[in-house]
């Protein structure tokens, strides 16, 4: 997928989107903390995150095509244990591969787990990451991005705002913004 390029980056079909990844991943953020304003989803302060790593964002200089929520179950292995597919493309997006690492190690820091399975059989492909600082920078700006989602999210999935996986994530989000910050 990596090897596909887009003409923008971002979503396609009308939703957020920029000429450049910084602008596109503004636009992305800016439209969940939308949704959560709407589904009354209290978020802790993010004014200015994105804008304070605009730099970092625009080191991504080629719109590669991503799936977003590649976890477990929507990655599809055949009996030989070679990847066969994957399921659940309505998140496709252009823009930074990191943002891809995310959600296989969903509530951890992959770039902490340098035998973590997924990094590897990236590796393999040909997509070897380098976790200098605006790598770690960017995949921590895309864990934002994840948990705000996951928060904007939970009222349409019928996850109670203050519940305890609310509470979690909000927890994990607050954590992330401090690690982004001990980054600079």
């Amino acid at each position: 997928m990596h090897g596909i390029s887009g003409t923008r980056y971002g979503y396609t079909g009308g939703r957020a989107g920029g000429a450049d990844w910084a602008a596109a991943f503004g636009a992305m953020v800016d439209e969940l903390r939308g949704d959560a304003e709407h589904w009354s989803v209290p978020l802790p302060p993010l004014d200015g995150v994105v804008e304070r790593y605009r730099d970092v964002l625009a080191a991504v200089t080629r719109p590669a095509l991503l799936h977003f929520d590649l976890w477990d179950g929507n990655v599809l292995v055949a009996p030989d244990g070679s990847l066969s597919g994957v399921v659940d493309g309505e998140r496709y997006l252009y823009g930074d591969p990191l943002l891809d690492l995310v959600s296989p190690a969903l509530f951890r820091r992959i770039e902490d787990e340098p035998a973590h399975p997924f990094l590897a059989g990236y590796a393999s492909a040909g997509g070897a990451v380098t976790w200098d600082v605006s790598a770690r920078t960017r995949i921590a700006l895309y864990r934002v991005h994840l948990y705000v989602l996951m928060l904007a999210e939970g009222p349409s999935r019928g996850i109670p705002v203050g519940g305890e996986r609310h509470d979690y994530v909000t927890n994990l989000l607050v954590a992330e913004l401090k690690h982004l910050d001990s980054l600079r």
